[in-house]
């Protein structure tokens, strides 16, 4: 699974290297670029990978600024909640916490009525649980106490197409975004800290985690 996460980390220096490149066609646009936007979303996490076979899909929250380098580039900081449940007969309340940065590249024009833009993060996630109960472990008649807390490395790449409203009087830039999303985030975990987890399911622990949420949001620009 590690192979996994190397194939992101250069997705995001290949994504990276080529949105820096010069675009003559973007060269030539005459708008100007916005300088700042913000946005908040709200959908489904579904779990993938190992821990599909433990976990169910639950809520997930999203928020992200990004910072406008060029007209289509941006930096882009994004932090997310997804509160996963468990196949398990005790619900733990798991959930994760992403804090991602990176980039965002917009593969149509952002003054246009419509938007099409990719992004691609690296940064941390954190596992947390509420303390459950494992009853006959680690033998018959003992129980154990299980919690899952930690923090590990992560990646995320995502895509999100919406409908541009409300533009800017002197500069034309769409003021609101209506928008839908999808992702892919990837977390490498270790199977010794998720053994615990696993258990409550009857598996073992799992060394990495995936998710793809689905998303709707509104996104506010500010030129």
């Amino acid at each position: 699974m590690k192979d996994v996460f190397r194939k992101l980390v250069l997705a995001v220096g290949a994504m990276a290297a080529f949105a820096f490149l010069p675009i003559r066609a973007e060269a030539q646009s005459p708008y100007s670029p916005m300088f700042w936007s913000f946005e908040g979303g709200v959908g489904m996490a579904i779990p993938m990978g190992d821990i599909a076979d433990a976990a169910e899909a639950g809520p997930s929250f999203s928020g992200a600024a990004s910072y406008f380098l060029r007209p289509r580039l941006a930096l882009r900081v994004e932090g997310a909640l997804d509160m996963l449940g468990t196949k398990g007969a005790i619900d733990p309340n798991f959930q994760i916490l992403h804090v991602t940065g990176g980039i965002e590249y917009h593969l149509s024009d952002p003054m246009g009525s419509t938007t099409l833009a990719v992004d691609f993060g690296l940064g941390a996630s954190t596992l947390d649980s509420d303390a459950f109960l494992l009853r006959n472990n680690p033998s018959p008649g003992r129980h154990t106490v299980g919690l899952v807390n930690g923090s590990y490395l992560s990646a995320n790449a995502g895509i999100k197409a919406g409908v541009n409203f409300a533009r800017h009087a002197e500069t034309g830039v769409p003021m609101v975004t209506l928008f839908a999303a999808a992702d892919l985030r990837y977390i490498m975990t270790d199977a010794t800290d998720t053994a615990v987890y696993g258990e409550l399911n009857g598996l073992s622990g799992f060394d990495s985690i995936m998710e793809i949420p689905f998303s709707v949001g509104l996104r506010v620009n500010f030129p």
